[in-house]
């Protein structure tokens, strides 16, 4: 993995490098509980892109997820997510979870008790002019994303990139002086 061109605090490391639950780690670091608000939630077909990158054919059918994780008492969003999923893979009840309420993944998988690994596929600095929007940024501000997959039984179970500004998270408790 390459090296980001800009130096990040120790809060943004660890969400960027974390292989376990961001929900958790924005509610240790925010000291507030984490809500999902969904923005967009869709079936649609695998394009050749996401075939390739989920392991299912062309043309089957997954669920296209765009939330923004929010601490519960404000509306300023913490984490810009986006999820593919391939509908086949999922139980009923898991997939009636993650399509029709706004429940955090980790904790869907955490309640359905589905056993899993995160495995970070990319970390980068992009630009999005409606992801800035959403954050009320300029879009000069880099954002910070990653795209890792969730796997279960040696299977992509859900490919997810998540993103946020530079400028969150910037700077803890820990490294205050």
């Amino acid at each position: 993995m390459e090296k980001l061109d800009l130096e990040l605090s120790k809060a943004q490391q660890l969400l960027l490098m974390t292989d376990g639950s961001v929900t958790t780690l924005l509610e240790v670091i925010t000291g507030k509980p984490v809500v999902v608000t969904t923005l967009l939630q869709q079936v649609v077909e695998a394009d050749a892109e996401r075939a390739s990158a989920l392991d299912v054919e062309e043309g089957d059918n997954i669920n296209y997820r765009v939330v923004v994780l929010k601490n519960d008492d404000n509306h300023q969003p913490l984490i810009y997510a986006e999820s593919y999923t391939p509908i086949a893979r999922l139980k009923k009840e898991f997939r009636h979870d993650l399509m029709k309420a706004d429940i955090p993944i980790g904790r869907i998988m955490n309640q359905r008790k589905i056993e899993s690994r995160r495995e970070i596929r990319r970390i980068e600095i992009v630009c999005n002019e409606e992801v800035s929007e959403l954050f009320g940024v300029a879009q000069s501000v880099p954002l910070l994303s990653r795209t890792y997959d969730i796997i279960s039984h040696d299977t992509v179970l859900i490919r997810i990139t998540e993103t946020f500004p530079s400028t969150s998270f910037a700077l803890t408790a820990m490294e205050m002086p």
